[in-house]
């Protein structure tokens, strides 16, 4: 990811004040890392010992100024953090009127410069936004690692769009009921823009890709490289009516 944010700076494209972003998995045999910078999420559906139903396990922390190591990094390389009401006056500046995500009205903390109106980006770290990294965005990512196991049934990974009405559980009880991971995707993505229209005037990006895992109650295999028994993959966004929907090689071949 920093390498990737690099060949943006260095590309012919202007990437002052545009950015996005991301989210890499990586599968491994039964080994699962996850790298992620921004607000983008990945969340490991672990079936309920003794019971029926899945716990969602975030595999990412949002990286946004609601969390207070992130707010006072990027205040210490020079940024304001403000919503937009206190930028444009409406609100105090000096009072941090904001308290998590789930109740903040449609008006997130962002990031501005300390006498200008921009970025005002809503997350600390992002691939491109050279702007902004004069305010300390970047692309560091933070790393989680995991070991699959018989508990583990499925992975989704999707943008903040998908989030922003939807928590984790909410969705990793909506997936559960499908059996095929494209119907899974498409309920999520369609549900997730309704709440966008329900709620604001306009919709973020709304994709999503799941991964089905079968068979990890089993030994596992000699090669780290071989798959994790029988694996399935979909992605689906909101503007598209054909999702790509694929199946796994054993080296994990991406759709």
């Amino acid at each position: 990811m920093v390498a990737t944010n690099l060949q943006c700076h260095r590309s012919d494209f202007d990437d002052s004040m545009s950015g996005t972003t991301a989210i890499t998995v990586l599968v491994r045999g039964r080994s699962l890392l996850v790298a992620n910078v921004g607000d983008s999420r990945a969340v490991l559906a672990e079936k309920v010992q003794g019971g029926s139903g899945f716990i969602a396990r975030d595999l990412s922390i949002d990286q946004t100024p609601y969390r207070k190591d992130e707010a006072d990094r990027v205040k210490a390389a020079g940024a304001r953090v403000l919503t937009l009401d206190q930028v444009e006056g409406l609100k105090d500046p000096t009072i941090e009127c904001w308290s998590t995500e789930e109740d903040d009205d449609g008006d997130p903390p962002r990031l501005w410069f300390p006498n200008g109106m921009y970025p005002g980006t809503a997350f600390t770290r992002s691939i491109g936004d050279a702007a902004a990294e004069r305010i300390g965005v970047f692309a560091e990512p933070e790393l989680e690692f995991r070991h699959l196991g018989g508990n583990h049934a499925f992975l989704v990974i999707a943008s903040d769009g998908v989030f922003e009405f939807i928590s984790s559980q909410r969705v990793v009880d909506m997936v559960a009921k499908f059996d095929d991971p494209h119907e899974a995707c498409l309920s999520v993505v369609a549900e997730s823009y309704r709440l966008w229209l329900q709620y604001e005037t306009r919709t973020d990006d709304i994709t999503m890709i799941m991964l089905q895992f079968g068979g990890l109650d089993q030994p596992p295999p000699a090669s780290s490289l071989s798959r994790p028994g029988h694996t399935q993959c979909s992605a689906s966004v909101s503007e598209s009516e054909r999702p790509c929907l694929c199946a796994f090689t054993p080296v994990m071949t991406p759709c």
